[in-house]
């Protein structure tokens, strides 16, 4: 038999279902009020620290140097900069004296092999402005162009052709850094570089 239910505990159940309808209704309660304050601010005091670190990468503000477009943008410019200066000192075309005089080659204060202005004081065949299209050089965003030599030094270019004609010769092709470096590191100036390999067909 199916149990009889009371008419008076049912209306007791609704009571009780409506009061927890009631409570619920009220909102936060103090406590939810001050957790919810303290992860706002949290927020927003973390949101106002990420917007100004970087808007000093974004944008760098120095009366020297007005052809800066900041950091990110820099940096860009200068890896297509440097890969257009790789790719030329990689021909076999450019002798290894010819490389050693430019690592070797004081200009002003700069380190050796560095230089403001490669196209002149190295005699490259390449545009002042290395993007074209773009009024954008790296002197004028205070940065110096350098090459330097790593561990594995390049061997002649008769040694390495023997070698590569099957004579058994302890012959192979160097590898450089190009250097980009401002004239001051900061978080707004960062160095950049470029590993290569010369000349390019033994590589």
């Amino acid at each position: 038999m199916k149990a009889f239910l009371n008419p008076f505990s049912l209306l007791i159940k609704n009571n009780l279902n409506s009061n927890k309808i009631e409570i619920d209704q009220k909102g936060m309660s103090l406590v939810e009020v001050i957790i919810s304050i303290t992860l706002l601010s949290l927020f927003f005091t973390t949101y106002s620290g990420f917007v100004e670190v970087s808007s000093k990468f974004n944008k760098k503000e120095n009366k020297d140097l007005n052809n800066s477009n900041g950091l990110i943008i820099d940096h860009h410019y200068l890896f297509l900069t440097l890969e257009k200066y790789s790719k030329f000192l990689s021909q076999p075309g450019i002798t290894l004296n010819y490389l050693n005089n430019i690592k070797q080659k004081t200009i002003g204060d700069l380190p050796k092999g560095c230089s403001l202005s490669p196209q002149t004081e190295w005699e490259l065949p390449i545009e002042q402005k290395p993007i074209s299209g773009i009024n954008w050089q790296p002197s004028n965003a205070g940065y110096a162009i350098c090459i330097k030599s790593t561990s594995i030094k390049e061997s002649t270019l008769s040694d390495l052709v023997s070698k590569s004609k099957g004579n058994s010769l302890n012959a192979q092709p160097g590898l450089y850094f190009l250097l980009a470096l401002p004239n001051e590191v900061s978080t707004n100036a960062l160095p950049v570089r470029k590993l290569f390999c010369r000349p390019q067909p033994f590589c």
